[in-house]
């Protein structure tokens, strides 16, 4: 009996040894973050950030291949707002050659050292009646700009550049609590979509802290600016913040796949419904959630009437929807854990609340949120025709791709970058 009593422990021990903690999950993030970041796209993408903010910086590489298709780029959309805006092969051959050659320089550059995109705009000519510094003025700087630019690109589901803008956000360092809380958010749900849960749960805890301990006295007038039909009091603001946050907070937890963390996942699961009740607030988001709770609970009826809600949202895809009806067979044949199985998964359920949160980012006006002003427009069209020229560049990076489009296009590439 002894024996048995001491193998029982020693086993007890090994496991428990054998769990790693949160703070070496979130140090293993931090490295595979790094690596991400580390990745050709993103620092093509800053590399072309870098050169447009640098552009009368001393001591910058000279880069005339990256600067002609920038300027091509803001040039077509300064004339035309033409949407199908394209650049030649040969250009963006070379100015993927070049990149190669600069890559150690986008490496360590911070991007933030030099002027925003925005004021570059202002200083170099879009509008030369504004002076610089005229951005800063109506609250525009470092982190504005990253939290407008990593929105545009969840919204469009660009997770590279939206993993970078967001990693750019310098929260501990934004004085505006207010605003402070809302980069946070972004942070958190950028975190949790690109499978981060550790370093997303921590970002939702310290804006759990501060919302708890101080938010209820803030008026959220920027929260209330980028969101104001839903948004219409202090009241609903405070509720709308808290609540996001610990859904948040929640998908991060069941992201993580342990025990431990589950019944807390499930506490911030409840503390949204309350939220969201407290606002009257009945919509994708409630439904989801509501249907995870009452699959946990064994309330298959609730989860039926929500899952029927979801699956007429236009929000969804028909193949998600194909998902989503097939729960509910599985409910309404008393398969309760082959529905769990499919719509508690913690992929999917991650999936469907990102997309709900994609669909409320792009209804956010920043150009309003600057004074109207139309270098916002050209800032965030740019943004876009960059990303798609990278993809672009990085499919004629793959030979094998290039002949798919046939030797003309090949033969062009090949000269380019020899």
């Amino acid at each position: 009996m002894k024996k048995y009593i001491w193998f029982s422990s020693l086993a007890v021990i090994l496991i428990s040894c054998s769990e790693k903690t949160d703070e070496q999950y979130l140090k293993l993030e931090k490295t595979e973050l790094q690596e991400r970041l580390e990745s050709n796209t993103v620092l093509f993408y800053k590399l072309f950030k870098i050169m447009l903010r640098a552009k009368d910086a001393k001591n910058i590489p000279p880069a005339p291949h990256l600067a002609k298709v920038s300027n091509e780029l803001l040039e077509a959309i300064d004339t035309t707002h033409d949407h199908s805006i394209d650049v030649s092969v040969q250009d963006m051959a070379l100015a993927y050659k070049e990149y190669n050659t600069l890559r150690d320089f986008a490496l360590t550059t911070n991007e933030d050292t030099f002027p925003t995109v925005l004021e570059t705009f202002f200083m170099q000519g879009t509008n030369p009646t504004h002076p610089a510094g005229f951005a800063s003025t109506f609250g525009w700087d470092n982190n504005l700009e990253h939290m407008a630019l990593s929105t545009v690109a969840t919204s469009a589901r660009r997770t590279e550049p939206a993993l970078y803008e967001s990693s750019m956000l310098n929260t501990d360092g934004e004085k505006e609590a207010e605003r402070r809380c809302l980069y946070r958010l972004q942070k958190g749900l950028v975190f949790i979509a690109e499978s981060f849960p550790y370093l997303s749960e921590q970002e939702f805890t310290k804006n759990h802290q501060w919302i708890e301990s101080e938010g209820k006295t803030y008026s959220y007038t920027f929260f209330r600016s980028l969101f104001p039909t839903a948004n219409a009091t202090p009241t609903t603001a405070y509720h709308s913040v808290h609540g996001i946050n610990l859904i948040g907070r929640g998908l991060s937890r069941i992201k993580m796949d342990r025990e431990s963390k589950t019944d807390l996942a499930l506490a911030d699961f409840e503390g949204f419904l309350q939220d969201a009740k407290t606002i009257g607030l009945d919509d994708e988001l409630v439904w989801l959630v509501t249907t995870y709770i009452a699959l946990e609970r064994g309330d298959n009826l609730t989860a039926i009437e929500n899952l029927k809600k979801l699956e007429k949202s236009p929000l969804f895809s028909a193949a998600d929807k194909e998902v989503l009806h097939a729960g509910i067979d599985y409910l309404q044949a008393k398969e309760a854990a082959k529905a769990s199985n499919l719509i508690s998964d913690k992929v999917f359920m991650v999936k469907m609340c990102v997309q709900y949160f994609a669909v409320q980012l792009k209804k956010i006006d920043w150009e309003k949120q600057a004074g109207s002003h139309p270098e916002v427009k050209t800032l965030l069209t740019y943004h876009e025709k960059v990303q798609q020229q990278i993809e672009k560049a990085q499919t004629m990076a793959n030979v094998d791709n290039l002949k798919e489009q046939g030797s003309s296009l090949l033969e062009k590439a090949k000269k380019a970058v020899q």
